[in-house]
């Protein structure tokens, strides 16, 4: 919260008299927090009751008290948020064996797209002001980051001849018309296949509004829920190597590999032999991931950071938090050194889970990422290629997309 969020260092102290911040039970202190007690236990409790209450227009929760300056332990309440306590104790999975939202406390309470974290240190900072006005603090200032998953690069071309007969007669029988008119005359190379052109159409974003993206790439094995191009086709080894600048590409672990899990292994080396380099990033194929163990074999592998914290069926902030931090293994009780960063927005969210218009997600985000803003944090939209085509479901989705860069860069400090 000190070092990551307001930008300032913190010494501990054994005096509760003249100190900035007094966190423990014994008055005194120019600010005082009474503990709640989960910071220092050792065991996974399912009994801890979390219950939001509004105090000077701000959601707390974690009460310890009536006779303070601040009655709540902003500390236990962001650790239990951004540990992920609640994602260790039991659930009922969804058909792709995930966490859902419906089990989040910031869900039931309707409290996701508030990035509470943020806000309980920023009121932790203007209290400490109040007791000292020369303190100094360097907060961190609101960024935007564009995340975008390839998970099939090309619509119909190079996928082989079987694939794409299987695919007309699909579409033939779904009554998918547009596919039928366009599946063969791209294939012939009399047109041009709307998701890989989208990349050319994202760089163009890129420039004009001064970003860098980071993407996130399929290569495991043809599945059913795995259905990129192979990794083996020249053409498409090439435009991963063209993606690539200075570490932002990473790998998409395919569904199957949640799975049999030594696929994330074989598949961090596939993408790591095509760029000639060892692979820091993933995020999960379909957001599968489990606590604790997707993380600890992510760590395993040698990666760095993930992104895969974020739901796909809501808006909002996962973790509590619009920012980046490192991942605590709550059942081992250590931090590790697996950086966490978190996405708010995705691109399915509004268009299927919300059945927002695009004029009416252009809105839903604005205000979304107004919030991210106000405390200074880092909003991280997830797209695909596809999303940008102006095909199918995606008619007029770009549109979504390059505003919410505009606003993004209207908001840049």
């Amino acid at each position: 919260m000190f070092t990551e969020l307001l930008g300032t260092d913190y010494e501990f102290v054994n005096r509760s008299s003249d100190c900035h911040l007094n966190y423990s039970k014994e008055f005194g202190g120019k600010m005082h927090i009474i503990p709640h007690g989960l910071l220092s236990e050792v065991d996974i409790r399912s009994d801890i009751d979390i219950y939001f209450e509004k105090s000077n227009n701000q959601w707390f929760t974690f009460r310890t008290s009536d006779a303070t300056e601040m009655s709540f332990d902003v500390f236990a309440a962001s650790f239990y948020l951004v540990s992920r306590y609640e994602e260790y104790l039991s659930y009922e999975p969804d058909d792709h064996n995930r966490y859902t939202a419906g089990f989040s406390c910031l869900s039931q309470q309707d409290l996701l797209v508030e990035p509470l974290v943020n806000q309980w240190a920023s009121y932790i900072k203007n209290e400490l002001i109040k007791g000292d006005s020369d303190l100094e603090f360097s907060p961190r200032k609101f960024e935007y980051l564009s995340t975008i998953d390839i998970d099939q690069a090309w619509k119909f071309k190079y996928k082989g001849i079987k694939r794409n007969v299987l695919g007309t007669l699909r579409d033939l029988k779904e009554g998918k018309w547009e596919n039928f008119k366009d599946r063969w005359p791209i294939l012939l190379g009399l047109k041009k296949d709307p998701f890989y052109e989208a990349f050319h159409w994202h760089k163009l974003q890129e420039i004009k509004y001064d970003i860098k993206p980071n993407y996130f790439v399929l290569v495991g094995d043809y599945g059913t829920f795995d259905k990129n191009t192979s990794y083996k086709h020249i053409e498409f080894q090439q435009l991963i190597k063209s993606l690539d600048d200075e570490d932002s590409l990473g790998i998409h672990p395919s569904y199957q590999s949640n799975i049999e899990i030594d696929r994330v292994a074989t598949e961090s080396d596939r993408l790591g032999s095509i760029l000639d380099r060892s692979i820091s990033k993933s995020r999960q194929h379909f957001l599968m991931h489990t606590m604790p163990a997707t993380y600890r074999l992510l760590l395993e592998l040698g990666i760095k950071e993930d992104h895969t914290m974020g739901y796909s069926t809501h808006l909002g902030f996962r973790a509590g938090i619009a920012a980046p931090f490192y991942w605590f293994d709550l059942e081992n009780n250590e931090q590790t050194e697996l950086r966490l960063v978190p996405f708010c927005a995705m691109d399915i969210t509004p268009l299927h889970y919300r059945g927002e218009s695009p004029s009416e997600a252009t809105e839903t985000i604005d205000e979304l990422m107004q919030k991210v803003h106000e405390v200074d944090g880092l909003f991280v939209s997830l797209w695909h290629n596809e999303s940008f085509s102006e095909t199918e479901r995606w008619i007029g989705w770009s549109s979504v997309y390059e505003r919410m860069l505009a606003r993004a860069k209207e908001l840049k400090p």
